[in-house]
């Protein structure tokens, strides 16, 4: 069991606009941590958490999505150690964690999709913003079950706490 934590400010000024790919692993009243692959090289991939506030339920655990808010930043504990886990089971995995332990939020204006992972294959063939093109590459390394199944076998413990 990963115990992981955001800290969150009440009220904070978006910064800007952002559209993520994701993997939502937890959730936490209308907090959603996700799970976010991204190029940083060609070829290669990185994976980071971010989380979302869905006021309305959209967006399901275990389920792929692409959502587009406005932006604002948390703090988010626990997060080394959930990556450490999930390396365990899955070698060679890249990650990175900020030396603050920052991690971007979409805050407000939430609006996205849900893909089942056969209609997720088929949105990052398109391979049209780094987070398409760091699953692509992910996801030719590695199996699409596997990983499903994998991140499924940690628990996670998610709280919130709005400051």
């Amino acid at each position: 069991m990963v115990f992981i934590e955001l800290r969150i400010k009440n009220i904070q000024k978006p910064r800007f606009r952002e559209k993520i790919l994701g993997y939502i692993i937890a959730e936490y009243s209308i907090f959603k941590l996700g799970l976010m692959c991204y190029e940083d090289i060609p070829r290669g991939n990185v994976f980071e958490l971010f989380t979302l506030v869905d006021r309305y339920d959209d967006y399901p655990l275990f389920r792929y999505t692409e959502v587009e808010g406005d932006a604002g930043y948390g703090t988010l504990l626990g997060q080394t150690k959930y990556f450490n886990e999930l390396r365990k089971l899955i070698p060679k995995l890249k990650y990175y964690v900020s030396p603050w332990n920052t991690v971007l939020s979409l805050i407000s204006y939430v609006e996205g999709k849900v893909f089942d992972s056969e209609s997720f294959k088929k949105r990052i063939a398109i391979k049209d913003n780094k987070f398409t093109r760091g699953w692509n590459n992910f996801f030719t390394t590695f199996d699409q079950e596997v990983f499903e199944s994998t991140v499924k076998k940690i628990g996670i413990s998610f709280i919130v706490k709005v400051i």
